[in-house]
């Protein structure tokens, strides 16, 4: 039986809202032997057309250079990826407005990869404070001894201070991530996103490298806040 444009995002020629995406997308019942529903899915292994398509997928999930696109590689490993994720990962790309999404066991785990995934050794962190403990420690003392250093702002609603870490993190290393908590854990203090963007373009000016800018949106998330 033929597969459906799961992926649809429009009806008619017209935006579909995202509470209306969230009843069927990123799920083809043709794919699952006709189940209106997502079926769970148990399994922890996946079966290979081939014994190289096999290798290929694995390639790909390593990083190999020449290995497939990682949209066409097949499932490997439930730890990795599996169809339930997948439908997830879709549907909260499309409430965040988001290109794509990657969803994780735990808040740290997703902080900490994005981190360790962006900076290299000397680069700095430019990061709102307060932030939740957590990502507190992770950054002052787990990254500080991998030599990953970091400068806080206190308020995130002036340009003006902003500023003034940028130019004391920049003196530190090359400003790599500008990372953001707003509204913060535990005092709901908020950050001005058009004041962070307008900093990042000047330390992009200043050391010609746009620093990526990370937020943390756990207090609203995508349905109240939309960081992107």
């Amino acid at each position: 039986m033929a597969s459906h444009d799961y992926k649809r995002r429009t009806l008619g020629g017209k935006d579909l809202h995202p509470e209306t995406l969230m009843i069927s997308y990123g799920y083809d019942p043709f794919l699952s032997e006709g189940a209106v529903k997502p079926p769970i899915f148990l399994t922890s292994t996946f079966a290979f057309p081939t014994a190289e398509d096999g290798a290929k997928f694995f390639a790909t999930l390593a990083g190999q250079a020449g290995a497939m696109a990682p949209e066409k590689a097949g499932l490997i490993y439930s730890r990795f990826n599996h169809p339930n994720l997948q439908i997830a990962e879709d549907r909260l790309a499309v409430f965040e407005n988001a290109d794509d999404a990657a969803i994780f066991a735990s808040g740290m785990a997703a902080i900490s990869t994005t981190l360790l995934a962006l900076m290299s050794h000397g680069q700095v962190i430019l990061r709102s404070q307060p932030l939740y403990g957590g990502t507190e420690t992770l950054i002052t003392s787990m990254l500080a001894g991998m030599q990953l250093r970091s400068h806080p702002f206190m308020d995130g609603l002036s340009v003006e201070s902003i500023r003034q870490a940028a130019t004391a993190a920049m003196a530190l290393g090359p400003v790599r991530v500008i990372f953001l908590e707003t509204p913060a854990n535990p005092t709901n203090t908020l950050i001005d996103f058009a004041a962070i963007r307008t900093v990042a373009d000047e330390i992009e000016h200043t050391q010609g490298e746009r620093p990526i800018i990370v937020c943390d949106n756990t207090m609203l998330g995508p349905v109240f806040q939309q960081p992107l």
